[in-house]
């Protein structure tokens, strides 16, 4: 199975933290986290690269938020929408293919940069594909002179500031269909539930850590009210929501919390800075720990035994299939429209039964996706799961994996296109990171406080003499399942993978679908009460 950037937008960091050395990655971390923090500041590096007059221009830019959605063509010129402008760049906003030519090669260089370079592998490639579009409609690289359109001492940035229509409608479009091709492997059919084992009440302790922690976060009443005066728009609540989702499933459920409650792009970008400044954190914390355990499995009396680590590897057995690579990547992209168009034409008529303004089609959708992949049979046309023999369990087939494949490369079109407007995230992740870093940081103290204090009780109570509850406190099945739920399944593997806890491997993938399954909707359900009790 393909480790996807949707299960965990850090999920390189799981190898990487085992290779460096303690020093050498605290520094990799600071310059990491002053990249998040400052690289946004990029007016500074425009002073000594461009003419006072341009930089004058682009700090006189209007601070309201920028409509990123449409453009009214009879706006007048002092309009703050930064479309209508003259773009100081080398494609202008009104190039289309131009635009997408640009944010898809920084989505296929992000994922370069994320696998050759040591900040590239602390960020993750997605974040960098959002920093590098940022770097290109922020600071200005491309000499005038090869523009007929400009002034012959400016300097041009790549990609027009403030975005443009293009990365608007690729951002919608790559998020619409990402989220059915990611969920088409996501069956919970036969014995896919009782694979995970006891990893799933380990799972299942660790969402309940997150939610607590955001309940406790909202408890706390100066943390909503700060979320909702520093994060743009008003978005504080949304994104809260969508934090919460993410670090129960990954960041696909991140995105549709998003999409669902229209949450504006600087706050999205804003949220993602943050929550990975946070994990530069967490994700080497919990491999530290993790490095101390080695593999545990259950033998015949329910005691634990830790095996003893194996040079060879767990190979795993490819399913045989008749369909070429064509027709399963065809295949996938019919499922990904047919249930996106299901899920926008149900959402089209929730207005007979609801007055709600919410946008439900990525939710409705993402049910839609979990519901065919785990009931549809197996071994037909279309389906995503297959069997070698008749009463077998079905398992995930090529037109699964070729979903995992088009989706993720969606996503990294998406990170793409969410660092595309530049200039205006500045001041958004500036204002909003102390109050979003504050509810992050309670969210994960919580998290991590709860599964500690149930490993104590367990001891305390001598609940350990019964087999499930030993097994759900094991050390190594806390951590893979507080990976999989801050991280995503991806990141969970990951974390099995370099310890060589082989018994977890299949595990902490099927927990984490889970987290997928469930995350948006708990996200969803969580912002409506937090709404609710703000009123």
């Amino acid at each position: 199975m393909l480790l996807n950037p949707a299960s965990g937008i850090m999920t390189p960091i799981m190898k990487c933290c085992r290779q460096i050395s303690p020093p050498r990655l605290l520094r990799a971390a600071l310059v990491a986290i002053g990249t998040l923090l400052f690289l946004p500041s990029c007016h500074q590096a425009n002073a000594f690269l461009s003419p006072p007059s341009f930089t004058k221009r682009m700090n006189t830019m209007p601070a309201q938020p920028l409509n990123t959605i449409a453009i009214s063509h009879t706006m007048p010129s002092s309009v703050t929408s930064l479309y209508a402008m003259p773009s100081p760049s080398l494609i202008s906003s009104s190039n289309h293919w131009g635009n997408v030519a640009a944010l898809s090669f920084t989505a296929s260089l992000a994922q370069l940069l994320g696998k050759t370079t040591l900040v590239g592998k602390l960020l993750g490639a997605p974040v960098t594909a959002m920093a590098v579009a940022f770097v290109l409609s922020s600071v200005g690289v491309i000499p005038s002179f090869v523009s007929t359109t400009s002034a012959p001492t400016e300097w041009l940035t790549v990609l027009p500031p403030g975005g443009s229509p293009s990365s608007s409608f690729l951002q919608n479009v790559s998020l619409t269909l990402a989220t059915p091709l990611l969920l088409l492997g996501t069956s919970l059919r036969g014995n896919a539930l009782r694979q995970c084992g006891s990893l799933l009440g380990s799972f299942f302790v660790a969402s309940f850590g997150t939610l607590a922690g955001a309940m406790a976060a909202f408890s706390i009443a100066t943390i909503p009210r700060a979320l909702l005066m520093s994060v743009p728009n008003q978005d504080g609540l949304k994104i809260a929501a969508a934090l919460l989702a993410k670090n129960i499933g990954g960041g696909i459920n991140y995105m549709a919390v998003c999409s669902c409650l229209n949450a504006s792009p600087e706050s999205i970008a804003a949220g993602l800075c943050v929550d990975n400044v946070m994990a530069l954190v967490y994700f080497p914390l919990v491999s530290v720990l993790a490095s101390k355990y080695k593999d545990v499995v259950d033998d015949d009396n329910g005691d634990l035994i830790e095996k003893e680590e194996s040079d060879e590897s767990n190979e795993e057995n490819d399913d045989k299939s008749d369909l070429s690579p064509v027709e399963s990547l065809s295949h996938a992209f019919t499922l990904a429209a047919i249930l996106t168009a299901g899920g926008q034409f149900i959402n089209s008529k929730l207005h007979y039964v609801t007055t709600s303004p919410l946008n439900l089609s990525l939710p409705i959708t993402t049910l839609l996706t979990v519901i065919f992949s785990t009931y549809y049979p197996p071994n037909m046309f279309l389906s995503p799961s297959s069997t070698k023999e008749r009463n077998s369990d079905p398992k995930s087939n090529n037109i699964a994996k070729a979903g995992e494949t088009l989706g993720t490369s969606w996503l990294y079109l998406f990170f793409a296109t969410a660092g595309a407007p530049g200039w205006r995230l500045k001041e958004s992740i500036q204002q909003s990171f102390p109050s979003i870093a504050t509810f992050l940081i309670i969210l994960y103290g919580i998290h991590g406080l709860i599964l500690w204090s149930l490993k104590k009780l367990v001891e305390v109570t001598k609940m350990d003499k019964s087999k499930y509850w030993k097994n759900v406190v094991a050390p190594q099945r806390l951590l893979t399942a507080s990976s999989a739920a801050i991280g995503g399944p991806a990141t969970a593997a990951a974390l099995a993978q370099s310890n060589h806890w082989e018994s977890l491997l299949t595990p902490s993938l099927l927990v984490g679908n889970v987290g997928y399954a469930l995350a948006t909707f708990i996200g969803l359900l969580f912002y409506g009460a937090a709404n609710k009790s703000l009123l």
